[in-house]
């Protein structure tokens, strides 16, 4: 799953994570299931990577 992510995702995911006391991978789990529960499964995969950038990029 992480390799859908550019380099510069993955170390914004990574401090995203390292923010909320979480491992990356789990962090990105989590997001993709909260954006499943929401949605259908191909808006979800779409609003998922969207939503990941988001709240990596947002500040702590």
């Amino acid at each position: 799953m992480m390799e859908l992510f550019t380099d510069t995702d993955l170390d914004r995911i990574a401090a995203a994570a390292a923010r909320d006391g979480q491992e990356p991978a789990a962090w990105l789990r989590q997001v993709i299931r909260e954006r499943l529960d929401a949605e259908d499964l191909e808006d979800a995969l779409v609003g998922a990577h969207f939503t990941v950038a988001t709240r990596a990029a947002a500040g702590g």
